[in-house]
């Protein structure tokens, strides 16, 4: 069954990429979003254009309701993000495009959001497990930055999603090689946060500390070109996207035991699908699950990954509906 609804932008906004959509309606209790398109976030001076420049494409439609979902904390009328140079006033982009109601959260609050939304197709079971009905679900996804949040159940059958920035936390090793590694991204970097190493920014800082450890001289490489060279089989690569993919099942763990996530682990982000086949053959379920006297208390959460590319814009969606005015 179809429903109709006054025409409203929803977007994805990251350090690289930014996603828009215009929601219409629903079909089936799924939103409709059409004119989809997708913009490299660096060919805008700030958010105002980006969204400026959405708006004047769907001008037809005359949205008057928008909300973005951004990579960066929120809270308050300013909003910087933290993979961009960008900070802007919510009221005053509000004003200055002429819109009736602007919501900005957090692209992970968003990304979470979506999970009760999505259909099986959409997900990717990387392990089995039973979830707690009552307990939270833990929310992860390595994009060009770490995102991070959860789901707590409202008690009524729906979910209520909370961010954090827990992608910032320092970052820990358990075994002799991450200790190694480790070691080497401390001597670059001031602070090693999870998301300095198991991220698209971060992976080249990765790369060149597994390099340093295994005394190979780095070339200068992309998280793109790491990640190809990687399933080509060239050594150095190999083992950095092998390193990446179990030691974000610790980080996830980690997150999971923090949230007392028993109902669940769902991964999300632009990295993961580019390298599928490679990151289930990986060692992240090893990761995951080894964490000592709480290794049994992992051992029946199960843990997804979300491969549809718009999960964001359903849940900005979810969201504008939950909170339009």
């Amino acid at each position: 069954m179809a429903t109709q609804t006054s025409p409203y932008v929803v977007a994805d906004i990251g350090g690289t990429n930014a996603r828009f959509g215009l929601v219409t309606g629903k079909t089936d209790g799924r939103f409709d979003i059409i004119h989809q398109e997708r913009f490299a976030s660096c060919d805008f001076p700030d958010m105002q254009s980006l969204v400026a420049h959405y708006l004047e494409i769907v001008s037809d439609y005359a949205p008057q309701h928008a909300c973005l979902a951004v990579a960066g904390p929120v809270g308050g009328d300013e909003v910087r993000l933290t993979n961009l140079s960008w900070h802007f006033s919510i009221k005053e982009t509000q004003q200055n495009l002429g819109l009736t109601q602007l919501e900005v959260i957090n692209d992970f609050v968003a990304y979470a959001s979506s999970i009760p939304l999505l259909p099986p197709q959409a997900l990717v079971q990387v392990r089995d497990g039973k979830p707690l009905e009552t307990a939270p679900i833990a929310v992860l996804g390595p994009g060009t930055g770490l995102g991070v949040a959860s789901l707590i159940p409202d008690g009524k059958g729906g979910w209520s999603a909370i961010g954090c920035e827990g992608g910032h936390i320092a970052l820990g090793a358990s075994t002799e090689m991450q200790r190694k590694v480790l070691c080497a991204l401390a001597e670059e970097l001031d602070f090693v946060s999870a998301e300095l190493a198991l991220s698209g920014s971060g992976l080249p800082n990765l790369y060149r500390a597994v390099a340093k450890v295994r005394g190979v001289q780095p070339k200068a490489l992309t998280s793109a070109d790491i990640s190809e060279m990687a399933l080509d089989g060239e050594p150095t690569c190999y083992e950095t996207l092998s390193l990446f993919c179990e030691w974000l099942g610790g980080m996830a763990a980690d997150i999971t035991l923090a949230q007392g996530a028993r109902g669940g682990l769902y991964l999300g982000g632009g990295i993961l699908p580019r390298f599928l086949e490679f990151f289930l053959k990986s060692n992240f379920v090893k990761g995951f699950t080894d964490k000592g006297v709480m290794s049994a208390y992992m051992a029946d959460i199960p843990v997804y990954l979300a491969i549809e590319t718009h999960s964001a814009l359903t849940g900005s969606a979810a969201w504008m509906e939950a909170h339009k005015v």
